[in-house]
């Protein structure tokens, strides 16, 4: 399996303010990283300085030391990288949020008096090559779509050498945010609305070549006014660009919703590992829970290639059964199983919202991460004028054991 690349450290993060102020050695803190990611996978917010002090490294008020003094000083950054107030053309009005690569104020367009949601990279990052290229990358794509399910890009540029992105600003809250208030899972109408938008958001970003590569529950936006938006092109690429192409080896996405494909690290990654993400998902959103955990990201991975996933409806039984067989369908081994195309996908999902069976979730035998269901899924009644429902038995083989399935 292909190795995960670690993100370029950035000054003054706790980490290397402990090494500076000499509370923590170089390989300390090496040991303190690998932790806090493999707890960070297993869905863990586990801070570094936590983990620090449960490896007995840092007592509870040197931690608070390190964080006075990480406060300190990227207050000092912050005051030096921007304006109080104005950014150019742009009066910040808040933070949104905060990543590796740089910060997302919502600030307001002077000229063109709107509001907006201000991408901002790191100074810190802006002579890095790399960076900057994966910045001005996202700002291409997210530039070339145009449809009501992705958040538009309206414009980049460079301010006192600093590169930003206007973007629409959404109010309201991410999905997974929505996942949480409401206890983990949500009902399968709901879900498939927004697997619905999510799909004919997709459907326009592969027909303009870009797929998107991280899709998750974090980076679709819940608007108010009802709107589901896909956002965060940070990790995308154009399939038409052979230069965009992502090396040989190199993974790209997040391990709980990664397609098996994107683990191998295989270079030419289509519109199909967004429908494997989706599926994830999907999965999630019916379930309350991640599709697969472990205590590393190397491990959730290799059970996205080797590993079968408990049926949602064994999980769930208030889930359809052909709710379930679209998940199935989504999260198919290979590519050539899922679906051909999210329009395909989108057209099944409006099927099943209303009551009708779907016509593109077909599957061979043992090709979807999904297991076969312990109990017979929900069946939902058709709006249809047939007398009855047939029941198929089907005699599966598996492990050497002969089971009786029961199919709709």
């Amino acid at each position: 399996m292909p190795s995960v690349t670690e993100a370029q450290s950035i000054p003054f993060r706790f980490g290397e303010l402990a090494v500076l102020m000499g509370l923590v050695t170089e390989k300390q803190l090496e040991e303190a990283c690998r932790k806090q990611n493999s707890l960070r996978m297993t869905g863990s917010k586990s801070r570094l300085g936590e983990v620090l002090i449960q490896q007995n490294v840092l007592t509870v008020e040197q931690v608070k030391k390190v964080l006075s003094e990480q406060r300190k000083r990227r207050t000092a950054e912050a005051d030096e990288a921007l304006p109080m107030e104005y950014f150019g053309e742009y009066k910040l009005l808040a933070k949104l949020g905060e990543g590796g690569m740089g910060t997302v104020y919502k600030a307001k367009e002077t000229l063109a008096e709107r509001l907006v949601a201000l991408k901002v990279l790191r100074k810190t990052l802006a002579g890095n090559q790399k960076f900057t290229q994966r910045f001005d990358r996202e700002a291409k794509l997210a530039g070339s779509l145009n449809h009501a399910n992705v958040v538009s890009c309206f414009s980049a540029g460079v301010h006192r050498g600093i590169q930003y992105i206007s973007m629409e600003y959404i109010e309201g809250e991410t999905l997974k945010q929505r996942m949480n208030r409401k206890g983990g899972k949500l009902p399968e109408e709901e879900s498939l609305k927004y697997a619905l938008q999510i799909a004919q958001g997709l459907s326009h970003a592969h027909s303009k070549g870009v797929v998107h590569r991280d899709i998750k529950p974090d980076n679709v936006l819940l608007g108010k006014n009802g709107a589901v938006k896909i956002s965060d092109f940070g990790t995308a690429k154009s399939f038409l660009d052979e230069e965009s192409m992502t090396n040989t080896g190199v993974i790209v996405g997040t391990p709980n919703y990664i397609s098996p494909e994107q683990v191998r690290g295989e270079k030419n990654i289509d519109h199909r590992a967004d429908l494997y993400a989706l599926g994830a998902t999907l999965y999630q959103m019916l379930t309350g829970r991640l599709p697969f955990s472990a205590s590393s990201a190397l491990q959730i991975m290799r059970a996205h290639l080797e590993d079968e996933l408990e049926n949602p409806a064994d999980i769930n039984p208030l889930i359809s059964g052909e709710a379930v067989q679209i998940v199935t369908k989504l999260m198919a081994k290979t590519p050539d199983a899922r679906y051909k195309s999210a329009d395909d996908l989108a057209e099944d999902i409006q099927r099943v919202l209303e009551k009708k069976a779907p016509l593109h979730a077909t599957l061979s035998q043992n090709e979807s991460s999904i297991r076969a269901p312990q109990r017979r899924p929900r069946a939902r009644k058709r709006e249809s004028g047939c007398m009855g429902i047939l029941l198929l038995a089907t005699v599966v083989l598996k492990a050497g054991h002969l089971l009786l399935v029961r199919a709709l």
